[in-house]
């Protein structure tokens, strides 16, 4: 009588099937892993600085020796120097949050009268127009134009730049500052007894 050998001579079909289930989850994470990899996050970008060349223009109206100044100027804010601009919709959001006027004495005051919010562009220099009011500021007596005790030396403004990423149009809030000197300045007027108007010109260069 002849014996069968009822050991199997190859693998189950069955045994395949498992093997198959297992091996699948792997698999999938190892193919996923590198296109997460290749799409971080975006990041707020550090290529926004204060461009020159703008006007600016003040009139400090003063009683008792305290003015009252009011600015008018333009911020020229560059982002030229940003390296790679496919990380970005092409246009963002400069919205002011508060600002500091620095005299020519080394004394600053904040307002936050007069901010606005306007459009940029990325590559490119945009300007963002200013007409703010500071308050309290010293004015000393001087009959003798050109005035000279005191002038606006630094404007600082606070911005949020609200910038989108690509490609996953993430958007961010990024805080930035961005400071000017008022450059080439000129007072004109007279405070005589407490009381007068001055005038004050000149350049914004970026700092």
């Amino acid at each position: 009588m002849h014996e069968h050998n009822h050991s199997p001579q190859g693998i189950d079909r069955r045994t395949v099937a498992k093997g198959a289930a297992w091996s699948l989850p792997v698999l999938a994470a190892a193919v996923s892993a590198p296109l997460a990899a290749a799409s971080p996050d975006p990041t707020c970008p550090e290529c926004f600085t204060a461009g020159s060349g703008a006007a600016f223009s003040a009139q400090a109206v003063v009683l008792g020796n305290t003015g009252t100044v009011a600015v008018t100027t333009v911020l020229n804010v560059s982002t030229e120097s940003c390296a790679d601009l496919s990380l970005f919709q092409p246009a963002y959001t400069a919205i002011m949050t508060a600002a500091r006027l620095t005299m020519s004495d080394g004394t600053t005051y904040s307002s936050a009268l007069g901010l606005g919010t306007g459009a940029g562009t990325f590559g490119a220099i945009s300007a963002f127009n200013y007409t703010g009011t500071f308050s309290g500021i010293p004015y000393a007596n001087d009959a003798l134009p050109p005035y000279g005790p005191t002038a606006p030396a630094r404007l600082c403004v606070d911005f949020n730049m609200v910038v989108v990423g690509l490609p996953s149009l993430l958007e961010l809030t990024c805080p930035v500052t961005l400071c000017w000197d008022v450059t080439g300045q000129l007072s004109t007027g007279t405070v005589i007894a407490g009381a007068g108007t001055v005038n004050h010109t000149g350049l914004m260069t970026g700092v």
